[in-house]
């Protein structure tokens, strides 16, 4: 082989060696439809815990999906949920981890994350019609630098709860320099109707507490089960 060819063959080699990498790293984005298709049926009901089987993500049946302008992508900076900037870039954007039946309805429940390929901040439930239409969208996870602010579960009469924690004061506390603050725990149920929409029900308020960095962040506690006291 002359010196040619032998440049030839180590480009083709090169050429083939990067598509395979970049293929790995940047897989090919879904619609939400196709990845619906994919996607196995998670049985109700479900918590979805931060760690353990029943985790809110998996590392299988996962699926990237294009950034759809109906699905909220906020990625916060502060605990007050005030501060954020959206997952307008391909990696950052939406990656489908469960998917859930609705009772009596061709319609699915579909959580998408936000946030990249190993850094999954805000989860969003989507009610999406048999088209692949969005139909309504509601807010159920969010955790930055393994901090959780909120949690979801779901009932076996697809009762979503969700649950957050929430600070008493309006100054804004960034999570990347978080100790403490003073706050307090709410869970929000939410239905879905006929028409595919989230409907806010009971709304639940507990006593105002002291909750730390290390309590938000221990993955043995879900924030479901802090002990606090209704108000």
């Amino acid at each position: 082989m002359n010196k040619k060819n032998i440049i030839f063959a180590f480009l083709a080699f090169f050429s083939i060696l990067c598509f395979s990498q970049n293929s790995e790293v940047q897989p090919e984005a879904l619609t939400i439809g196709e990845a619906i298709n994919k996607m196995p049926v998670t049985a109700t009901p479900f918590n979805a815990t931060k760690s353990g089987s029943n985790a809110r993500f998996t590392q299988s049946n996962t699926y990237g999906i294009y950034r759809y302008t109906a699905i909220p992508d906020k990625l916060y900076d502060n605990v007050q949920l005030t501060q954020y900037t959206n997952a307008d870039d391909p990696e950052l954007w939406g990656t489908t981890f469960r998917k859930f039946s609705i009772l009596n309805s061709t319609n699915v429940l579909l959580v998408v994350s936000f946030g990249g390929a190993t850094d999954w901040r805000t989860d969003v439930m989507c009610v999406v019609n048999p088209s692949g239409q969005i139909l309504s969208t509601l807010e159920v996870v969010i955790c930055v630098a393994d901090i959780y602010v909120k949690q979801f579960r779901i009932t076996a009469q697809n009762q979503i709860i969700v649950t957050s924690i929430k600070p008493t004061s309006t100054t804004s506390i960034p999570f990347a320099t978080l100790k403490n603050f003073y706050g307090y725990r709410q869970d929000i149920a939410y239905s879905i109707n006929a028409q595919g929409q989230f409907i806010q029900g009971s709304v639940q308020t507990y006593k105002s507490k002291t909750y730390t960095r290390s309590y938000l962040w221990d993955e043995d506690i879900n924030l479901w089960e802090g002990g606090e006291t209704l108000q």
